[in-house]
C-alpha cells in the first residue's frame, strides 16, 4: 500500500468519526440524558423528582404568600424563599452531574482518537 492510499484511508476513517460525532443529539434533551448514563442514574431520577416537588412547593408557597392575611405573610414568604433556594440547589446539582458526565465522555472520545 502506497502513501496516497494510506492517507486516503486515514482521512476517510477520520471523516466517518466526525460524522458519527456530529450526528449525536446535541440538543438540551440529549445533554440532560447523559446524566442518566452512569451507575448513579437512580440518583439523577431522585434529583429530578425532588426538582418537581420543589417546583410544586414553590408555586404553592407563592400562591399562599400572595393570598393569606398580612399576619401570615412572613411565614409564607420565608417558605417561598426556602423552596426557591432548594429548587435552585437541586437544579444546579443536576446540571453539574450532567456536565461531569459530558466532560468524561468527551475525554474518553479524545483518548480513543489519540490511541
Amino acid at each position: 500500500m502506497n502513501f496516497e492510499q494510506k492517507l486516503k484511508q486515514d482521512l476517510n476513517k477520520q471523516s466517518e468519526e466526525l460524522d458519527s460525532l456530529m450526528s449525536e443529539n446535541n440538543s438540551l434533551g440529549g445533554y440532560l440524558k447523559l446524566g442518566f448514563s452512569n451507575d448513579m442514574g437512580w440518583m439523577m431520577k431522585a434529583a429530578y423528582g425532588l426538582g418537581v416537588l420543589f417546583s410544586i412547593a414553590l408555586f404553592y408557597t407563592g400562591y399562599q404568600f400572595f393570598t393569606v392575611h398580612q399576619n401570615e405573610q412572613v411565614f409564607w414568604g420565608v417558605c417561598l424563599i426556602l423552596s426557591f433556594q432548594a429548587q435552585i440547589a437541586t437544579k444546579l446539582w443536576i446540571y453539574m452531574q450532567t456536565n461531569r458526565m459530558y466532560i468524561s465522555k468527551e475525554l474518553r472520545l479524545l483518548t480513543a482518537r489519540n490511541s
